[in-house]
């Protein structure tokens, strides 16, 4: 018995020994996982994993840095692999870069501030996976910093309207206050790059395209640039009809459906430039106890905090609808507001928002922007208002013009 009530000891501690190894590695895996996320960037329509991150600090005489580059848009895509900021000796440092790109499979050279690949091209879709060797036979102590430098498109939309503008860092009101004055573009850093807005009473983001009259909303990450109608459609339209209530898929919405016929219509020949791009429908909920509430409500009408970020579904389309939040960027607030580029003088009924604010009774409610330029949040989706269309002007499209309403920006 005591024989065998010391092996089931033994037993019980080499158990716990290997589950508590088990659990170091996991924690150690999950710990490098998330500093990892750190740094993925995406820029130019490429993301970019740093799998050892961009700052390289170099101790053994042999190490490795790996990165990968992704296309994540429908055109071929340009960039470089430098090397900048080497800090230390890097006497008989030698380098050798390997992948899986044909373009770039093998390249060995001394490791010192320049391009180490320039101008690599990188088809839709496709992921080029890298391995950097460093050959430090003298195990000198050094430092770089590894960088990926998308190619931008130059004369590109996007870089017209940041040469024309002076770019703000911050607006000049609270989100909780109607912007009335010309606070101009204002830059915005995301998880996805940089991103720029009207906000206020501008007057020179006006867009002649496909036979209508568009204002620019704002540049996105990607350098593709969002536009909304100056006015809206002339029928009024519901969210969804009776039959379709309580939705959640705004695909299948009525609205969409009116869109998209709309689409067809009026910008079918202008297609090839208009990018088919993610619409936010933000049904992240912060309720739910028989009435749900949408996180939109409090974020906007509580912690006057808009986001950029969608929490909800990213709806692919080539035409959709302006969110709540960036009604709110450009100037709208609960307050009247009759004095910014998205209010249209004489309207008989308000206009949609792609943003839902909540669903009681199988029946859901949508933000809106009314006659008067303020953000309401509770218009039932059997409502019949106006239709405003949203598009996306593809990144590599070029103009012509001031962005001025007696010189609004031409496509070439």
């Amino acid at each position: 018995m005591r024989k065998k009530y010391k092996v089931t000891l033994l037993g019980i501690a080499i158990l716990i020994l290997l589950l508590s190894g088990v659990e170091a590695h996991y924690q150690m895996y999950k710990s490098e996982e998330k500093d990892l996320s750190a740094f993925i960037k995406v820029a130019e329509g490429l993301s970019i994993n740093y799998l050892n991150g961009t700052d390289i600090h170099v101790t053994k005489r042999e190490s490795e840095v790996a990165f990968s580059v992704t296309n994540q848009l429908n055109e071929t895509l340009y960039y470089n692999i430098d090397i900048l900021n080497i800090s230390g000796s890097l006497d008989e440092v030698t380098y050798r870069l390997s992948s899986d790109n044909p373009s770039v499979s093998e390249a060995i050279g001394n490791l010192e501030q320049n391009a180490i690949a320039s101008r690599v091209s990188i088809e839709p879709g496709v992921t080029h996976r890298y391995t950097l060797e460093i050959l430090n036979p003298n195990s000198h102590d050094f430092s770089f910093l590894l960088v990926i430098v998308p190619e931008s498109v130059e004369n590109s939309f996007a870089n017209t309207i940041l040469t024309d503008n002076d770019i703000k860092e911050s607006t000049m009101t609270a989100f909780n206050v109607s912007a009335t004055e010309n606070e101009g573009l204002i830059r915005q850093s995301t998880e996805l790059g940089n991103m720029y807005y009207f906000r206020g009473n501008v007057a020179n983001n006006y867009v002649s395209f496909a036979n209508n009259l568009w204002r620019i909303v704002k540049i996105n990450e990607d350098n593709s640039v969002k536009l909304i109608l100056n006015n809206t459609l002339e029928s009024l339209a519901p969210m969804n009809v009776t039959e379709l209530a309580g939705n959640n898929d705004f695909l299948t919405s009525t609205a969409y459906q009116n869109l998209t016929s709309w689409y067809t219509t009026y910008l079918t020949e202008f297609d090839e430039l208009v990018a088919s791009t993610y619409y936010c429908f933000d049904n992240s909920v912060s309720t739910n106890t028989g009435e749900i509430s949408y996180l939109s409500n409090t974020r906007l009408f509580t912690d006057y905090l808009p986001s950029n970020v969608c929490g909800g579904l990213n709806v692919s389309s080539k035409v959709g609808l302006l969110t709540a939040d960036e009604a709110v960027m450009a100037g709208a607030s609960a307050g009247e507001n009759t004095s910014y580029y998205l209010y249209v003088d004489g309207l008989q009924a308000s206009w949609w928002t792609m943003t839902p604010n909540k669903r009681e009774n199988n029946v859901m409610s949508y933000m809106a922007l009314s006659t008067n330029g303020s953000l309401i949040r509770d218009v039932d989706e059997t409502s019949s208002i106006f239709l405003r269309p949203v598009i996306t002007l593809s990144r590599k499209t070029q103009v012509t013009g001031s962005g001025t309403l007696d010189d609004p920006y031409q496509i070439v």
